[in-house]
Protein backbone atom coordinates (compact mmCIF):
# COMPACT_ATOMS: atom_id res chain seq x y z
CA UNK A 1 0.00 0.00 0.00
CA UNK A 2 2.90 2.39 1.34
CA UNK A 3 5.13 1.59 -1.71
CA UNK A 4 2.22 3.10 -4.30
CA UNK A 5 1.26 6.06 -1.52
CA UNK A 6 5.19 7.62 -1.42
CA UNK A 7 5.66 7.79 -5.17
CA UNK A 8 1.93 9.72 -5.85
CA UNK A 9 3.13 12.07 -2.47
CA UNK A 10 6.34 12.90 -4.34
CA UNK A 11 4.51 13.47 -7.40
CA UNK A 12 2.00 16.10 -6.05
CA UNK A 13 -0.68 14.34 -5.59
CA UNK A 14 -3.59 14.24 -3.08
CA UNK A 15 -3.91 11.11 -1.42
CA UNK A 16 -7.56 9.31 -1.01
CA UNK A 17 -6.34 5.82 0.64
CA UNK A 18 -9.21 3.25 1.07
CA UNK A 19 -8.48 1.32 4.19
CA UNK A 20 -8.38 -2.45 3.93
CA UNK A 21 -11.90 -4.19 5.67
CA UNK A 22 -9.48 -6.50 7.52
CA UNK A 23 -6.68 -5.11 9.58
CA UNK A 24 -7.57 -1.43 9.27
CA UNK A 25 -6.73 -0.29 12.63
CA UNK A 26 -2.89 -0.83 12.09
CA UNK A 27 -3.65 2.62 9.89
CA UNK A 28 -3.92 4.30 13.11
CA UNK A 29 -0.47 5.00 13.57
CA UNK A 30 0.45 6.29 10.34
CA UNK A 31 -2.92 8.54 10.12
CA UNK A 32 -0.99 10.36 13.36
CA UNK A 33 2.01 10.47 11.32
CA UNK A 34 0.61 12.08 8.34
CA UNK A 35 -1.51 14.32 10.54
CA UNK A 36 1.84 15.78 11.93
CA UNK A 37 4.04 15.58 9.09
CA UNK A 38 1.53 16.84 5.90
CA UNK A 39 -0.78 20.14 5.07
CA UNK A 40 -4.54 19.45 5.62
CA UNK A 41 -6.00 17.71 3.30
CA UNK A 42 -3.17 15.84 1.62
CA UNK A 43 -3.96 12.22 2.75
CA UNK A 44 -7.77 11.27 3.32
CA UNK A 45 -8.66 8.00 4.76
CA UNK A 46 -11.86 6.07 4.03
CA UNK A 47 -13.05 2.66 5.63
CA UNK A 48 -15.87 0.62 4.62
CA UNK A 49 -16.33 -2.01 2.30
CA UNK A 50 -14.59 -1.48 -1.14
CA UNK A 51 -17.81 -2.33 -3.04
CA UNK A 52 -19.84 0.18 -1.41
CA UNK A 53 -17.26 2.93 -1.01
CA UNK A 54 -15.35 2.72 -4.34
CA UNK A 55 -18.21 2.71 -7.29
CA UNK A 56 -19.26 6.05 -6.35
CA UNK A 57 -15.69 7.84 -6.28
CA UNK A 58 -14.31 6.15 -9.66
CA UNK A 59 -18.04 6.97 -11.29
CA UNK A 60 -17.20 10.52 -9.69
CA UNK A 61 -14.59 10.84 -12.56
CA UNK A 62 -12.39 12.87 -9.95
CA UNK A 63 -10.11 10.30 -9.56
CA UNK A 64 -7.07 10.73 -11.75
CA UNK A 65 -4.87 7.62 -11.00
CA UNK A 66 -5.91 4.48 -9.45
CA UNK A 67 -3.12 2.23 -7.90
CA UNK A 68 -5.11 -0.99 -6.86
CA UNK A 69 -4.06 -3.94 -5.27
CA UNK A 70 -5.91 -7.08 -5.52
CA UNK A 71 -8.32 -9.47 -7.55
CA UNK A 72 -8.26 -8.48 -11.20
CA UNK A 73 -11.86 -8.82 -11.47
CA UNK A 74 -12.44 -6.17 -9.04
CA UNK A 75 -9.50 -4.02 -10.91
CA UNK A 76 -12.03 -4.36 -13.73
CA UNK A 77 -14.91 -3.03 -12.28
CA UNK A 78 -13.13 -0.21 -10.83
CA UNK A 79 -11.78 1.22 -13.99
CA UNK A 80 -15.26 0.63 -16.29
CA UNK A 81 -16.51 2.60 -13.00
CA UNK A 82 -14.78 5.45 -14.17
CA UNK A 83 -16.52 7.93 -17.05
CA UNK A 84 -13.40 8.29 -18.78
CA UNK A 85 -10.87 5.53 -18.46
CA UNK A 86 -9.14 6.11 -21.32
CA UNK A 87 -7.27 9.14 -19.54
CA UNK A 88 -6.90 7.06 -15.64
CA UNK A 89 -4.01 6.39 -14.88
CA UNK A 90 -3.71 2.79 -13.48
CA UNK A 91 -0.89 1.08 -11.40
CA UNK A 92 -1.90 -3.18 -10.54
CA UNK A 93 -0.78 -5.54 -8.69
CA UNK A 94 -2.99 -7.92 -9.39
CA UNK A 95 -3.55 -11.55 -7.94
CA UNK A 96 -0.25 -12.11 -6.11
CA UNK A 97 0.98 -15.45 -7.28
CA UNK A 98 4.16 -15.49 -6.10
CA UNK A 99 6.94 -18.12 -6.73
CA UNK A 100 9.64 -19.19 -4.64
CA UNK A 101 12.29 -21.08 -6.70
CA UNK A 102 14.61 -23.64 -5.18
CA UNK A 103 17.90 -24.12 -7.38
CA UNK A 104 18.93 -27.71 -7.45
CA UNK A 105 22.71 -26.95 -6.03
CA UNK A 106 20.71 -25.89 -2.40
CA UNK A 107 19.91 -29.74 -2.01
CA UNK A 108 23.41 -30.81 -3.18
CA UNK A 109 25.84 -32.18 -0.45
CA UNK A 110 29.49 -31.16 -0.54
CA UNK A 111 31.39 -34.13 -0.77
CA UNK A 112 34.52 -31.78 -0.43
CA UNK A 113 33.96 -30.18 2.99
CA UNK A 114 31.30 -32.95 4.43
CA UNK A 115 29.09 -30.06 4.88
CA UNK A 116 25.27 -31.92 3.99
CA UNK A 117 22.13 -30.22 2.65
CA UNK A 118 20.71 -27.41 5.49
CA UNK A 119 17.10 -28.98 5.60
CA UNK A 120 16.28 -26.87 8.81
CA UNK A 121 17.11 -23.93 7.30
CA UNK A 122 15.19 -24.71 3.90
CA UNK A 123 11.78 -25.29 5.92
CA UNK A 124 12.19 -22.31 8.26
CA UNK A 125 12.45 -20.03 5.20
CA UNK A 126 9.93 -21.82 3.43
CA UNK A 127 7.67 -21.52 6.23
CA UNK A 128 8.55 -17.99 6.69
CA UNK A 129 7.30 -17.17 2.81
CA UNK A 130 4.38 -18.72 2.66
CA UNK A 131 2.98 -18.64 6.34
CA UNK A 132 3.90 -16.09 8.16
CA UNK A 133 0.86 -13.63 8.87
CA UNK A 134 -1.29 -16.33 7.68
CA UNK A 135 0.15 -15.75 4.02
CA UNK A 136 -3.01 -13.18 3.98
CA UNK A 137 0.35 -10.84 2.56
CA UNK A 138 0.91 -9.59 -0.92
CA UNK A 139 3.90 -10.75 -0.58
CA UNK A 140 3.63 -14.57 0.44
CA UNK A 141 4.66 -17.21 -1.65
CA UNK A 142 1.95 -19.11 -3.32
CA UNK A 143 3.97 -21.69 -5.82
CA UNK A 144 6.86 -23.21 -5.05
CA UNK A 145 9.36 -24.72 -7.67
CA UNK A 146 11.54 -27.78 -6.42
CA UNK A 147 14.01 -29.85 -8.29
CA UNK A 148 11.53 -32.95 -9.53
CA UNK A 149 14.19 -35.29 -7.90
CA UNK A 150 13.74 -33.59 -4.52
CA UNK A 151 10.11 -32.60 -4.71
CA UNK A 152 8.68 -35.64 -2.87
CA UNK A 153 11.17 -35.43 0.32
CA UNK A 154 10.65 -31.65 0.11
CA UNK A 155 6.79 -32.19 0.20
CA UNK A 156 6.62 -34.18 3.12
CA UNK A 157 8.84 -32.73 5.36
CA UNK A 158 7.10 -29.45 4.65
CA UNK A 159 3.73 -30.98 5.49
CA UNK A 160 5.33 -32.19 8.63
CA UNK A 161 6.72 -28.92 9.45
CA UNK A 162 3.27 -27.23 9.04
CA UNK A 163 1.56 -30.38 11.21
CA UNK A 164 3.77 -29.32 14.22
CA UNK A 165 2.89 -25.09 13.83
CA UNK A 166 0.94 -23.77 17.16
CA UNK A 167 -2.40 -22.57 15.64
CA UNK A 168 -4.59 -20.57 17.99
CA UNK A 169 -5.86 -16.98 18.45
CA UNK A 170 -2.97 -14.79 18.38
CA UNK A 171 -2.84 -13.38 22.11
CA UNK A 172 -2.56 -17.27 23.31
CA UNK A 173 0.84 -18.09 25.16
CA UNK A 174 2.42 -21.13 24.68
CA UNK A 175 5.44 -22.41 26.99
CA UNK A 176 8.35 -24.14 25.92
CA UNK A 177 8.95 -27.14 28.48
CA UNK A 178 12.36 -27.11 27.71
CA UNK A 179 13.60 -23.82 28.27
CA UNK A 180 10.49 -21.88 29.52
CA UNK A 181 10.63 -19.01 26.72
CA UNK A 182 6.91 -18.18 25.37
CA UNK A 183 5.55 -18.26 21.84
CA UNK A 184 2.65 -17.19 20.44
CA UNK A 185 0.19 -18.97 17.45
CA UNK A 186 1.90 -19.39 14.07
CA UNK A 187 -1.55 -20.16 12.18
CA UNK A 188 -4.18 -18.26 13.59
CA UNK A 189 -8.09 -18.08 12.56
CA UNK A 190 -8.69 -16.64 8.84
CA UNK A 191 -10.31 -13.37 8.79
CA UNK A 192 -13.79 -13.97 7.02
CA UNK A 193 -15.97 -16.80 6.19
CA UNK A 194 -14.83 -16.35 2.62
CA UNK A 195 -11.39 -17.23 3.65
CA UNK A 196 -12.82 -20.16 5.06
CA UNK A 197 -14.69 -21.51 2.10
CA UNK A 198 -11.53 -20.80 -0.01
CA UNK A 199 -9.28 -22.55 1.65
CA UNK A 200 -11.46 -25.44 1.92
CA UNK A 201 -11.77 -25.92 -1.73
CA UNK A 202 -8.18 -25.18 -2.45
CA UNK A 203 -7.90 -28.62 0.38
CA UNK A 204 -10.61 -30.69 -1.06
Amino acid sequence: TYATLIPALLMGNIILLKIPTTGGLSHLLTMEAFHKSFPPGTINFISGKGRVTMPPLMKSGRVDALAFIGASSAADRLIKDHPEPHRLKVFLQLEAKNMGVYIPNLFDDNEGTGEQVDWDSIMKETIAGTLSYNGQRCTALKLLFVPKDKSEGFASMLAERVENLHVGLPWEEKENPNDGTITYPQITPLPNRDRVEYMKSLIQ
